[in-house]
């Protein structure tokens, strides 16, 4: 005790004054840390950030965010960008607003989001090229770009719409959770660069995932997680009910991508499967009616709308040379699924084609016709499951199936009419009959068919503009807002075919101005169904995550 007396009392005024000044401020220990001879390795710098071990069975990596952290600097976007190399206008990493608290109080929250390396991926599952690949021991969801042909469905798919379609290289990209960086124990760039650590991967229990996805979003407004189950982790010491998406998060006020070749190949998939329906609608109907002069010319037509089709979909791709890669995901692509049955579809009716024109196979044709039929329905159908699948309540798969289940009715019968009417004036005696006979009802199934496509359009209109929330609401208030002006010309041009139908009914289809008729309702039709189809991209409006695109 008298020794360590002795040892304090020896200390002079300049030894405490040393003493004092060995003691760092905040700001020189942040030099200091940060000097060029003093920089640490990854491996101590971030070693808090990453984690010490692989994942281990039943484990994967994942995000995990401290939203109290975040201050919406976006440093991680540019880290991301620059880092990866991304172009000018694409980022993988975004940040959104959700805001809450009072009028007194606003609560304004940032969030940082991009992939969550879902535990079960849409993106995967819905790829017809087999573009991605999950890591069975990290649970990295990448993308293979060499195998893309730049469909963009991932982007459809995915909940989160973390896919990015780069236009100069014709192929979608995303993040891969810096997987290569990881893997050397450096931190992925978003996490290396934000200042305030709000952002570190983790090691995530796939199945308390898949508990907590049943429990609600990741964040208000966002996406159902139990469509992929997100890994992704939002921390907060802040009551999240209290959080609300902000209006630029939710859609409600921002058309979708029209996607054009789409909607073309859509009309033109089921006029083309119509038409072959509504011929053998025709034939148990009227089988003394649909004579050999009309057989041949409704079977060339169906045949060559599809063709067109099929090929106005490729126009869609990014890389259009690789479109034969599309069927090597048919184990668990509806795209896959549908590409082969329009293909099975396409070949069927030229089997048709020639047995009706070659006498020797002509004991074939009405097998090869049925056939033709039900591959081009098994087509629509997947048509319709495409987007179904993806979880949009607009192209949910009631609605879906039905829209394109009447289009294809309708479409098919004014085809059928119009080609009749052709027969009639420009045909002999039996196809004047026949016309005589067909015209009237094929007439009044596409006078039925519009009206019913009508009054329901019109429904919807009326009853969900009035419902004050839901992704149904959002859609009906884009139809009446920003695509008002395609809703007018949609039900004018509805509105239009079905007067020239029932003129049709009335007049008949044997004569010069039954023709004019019918063509008119044909193009009027045809018109309707590609601004309705257009609609059916630039009307969806799905939740999305905070700075959603």
């Amino acid at each position: 005790m008298e020794t360590d007396t002795l040892q304090v009392q020896e200390l002079t005024p300049i030894d405490r004054y040393l003493a004092e000044q060995a003691d760092l401020t905040a700001v020189e220990r942040f030099a200091r840390r940060h000097h060029p001879s003093a920089v640490p390795t990854p491996s101590r710098y971030y070693r808090d950030l990453v984690p010490l071990q692989r994942p281990g069975a039943g484990q994967q990596y994942g995000f995990e965010v401290d939203l109290d952290a975040c201050t919406g600097c976006k440093a991680c976007v540019t880290a991301c960008h620059n880092l990866n190399g991304l172009d000018a206008g694409e980022s993988w990493r975004t940040v959104g607003l959700v805001h809450g608290g009072s009028e007194a109080a606003p609560r304004p929250q940032t969030v940082t989001t991009g992939c969550h390396h879902c535990v079960d991926p849409a993106c995967l599952k819905g790829c017809p090229v087999n573009a991605y690949e999950k890591d069975p021991v990290t649970g990295i969801v990448a993308h293979l770009d060499d195998q893309c042909i730049g469909c963009r469905y991932c982007v459809l798919t995915c909940p989160y719409e973390v896919p990015r379609y780069n236009a100069g290289l014709g192929i979608v990209r995303k993040c891969d959770l810096c997987a290569g960086r990881l893997a050397a124990g450096e931190a992925p760039a978003c996490v290396q660069s934000c200042p305030n650590a709000a952002i570190r991967v983790s090691l995530v229990d796939t199945a308390s995932a898949m508990a907590a996805a049943a429990t609600g979003p990741l964040l208000p407004g966002a996406p159902a997680s139990t469509v992929t189950v997100p890994t992704t982790i939002y921390r907060s010491a802040r009551p999240p009910d209290e959080l609300a998406p902000s209006t630029a998060g939710t859609g409600s006020g921002r058309p979708g991508q029209a996607h054009p070749p789409l909607a073309v190949m859509l009309v033109l998939t089921q006029l083309a499967v119509g038409t072959s329906v509504v011929d053998l609608a025709a034939r148990a109907l009227a089988p003394a009616a649909m004579v050999d002069e009309l057989r041949p010319v409704t079977a060339a037509v169906a045949l060559a709308v599809g063709v067109v089709a099929l090929a106005s979909s490729v126009c869609h791709l990014g890389r259009p040379a690789y479109a034969f890669r599309a069927v090597l995901g048919l184990r668990r692509s509806w795209l896959s699924r549908e590409i082969v049955a329009f293909g099975a579809f396409a070949v069927l009716a030229a089997a048709h084609g020639w047995a009706l024109l070659v006498d020797v196979a002509r004991p074939l044709e009405p097998v090869l016709a049925l056939l033709a039929a039900l591959a081009g329905v098994v087509g629509v159908g997947c048509s319709a499951l495409v987007y179904a699948v993806t979880g949009r309540a607009w192209w949910a798969l009631g609605r879906t199936a039905a829209t394109f289940a009447s289009s294809s009715l309708a479409l098919g019968s004014v085809t059928v009419l119009a080609t009749v009417a052709s027969a009639a004036v420009i045909g002999g005696r039996r196809a004047e009959q026949a016309a005589g006979e067909l015209g009237p009802l094929l007439a009044v199934a596409v006078a039925t068919v519009t009206a019913i496509k009508l009054l329901a359009a019109a429904a919807f209109l009326s009853r969900r503009s009035g419902n004050a929330s839901g992704e149904l609401h959002r859609s009906a208030l884009l139809l009446l807002g920003p695509l008002r002006a395609g809703t007018r010309r949609r039900f004018a041009a509805g509105l239009a075919g079905l007067i020239l139908a029932s003129a049709v009914a009335v007049a008949g289809t044997s004569s010069v101005t039954g023709l004019a008729l019918a063509g008119a309702c044909f193009v009027a039709l045809v018109t309707g169904e590609l601004l309705e189809r257009s609609q059916f991209f630039t009307a969806v409006a799905p939740p999305r995550m905070p700075a959603g695109h």
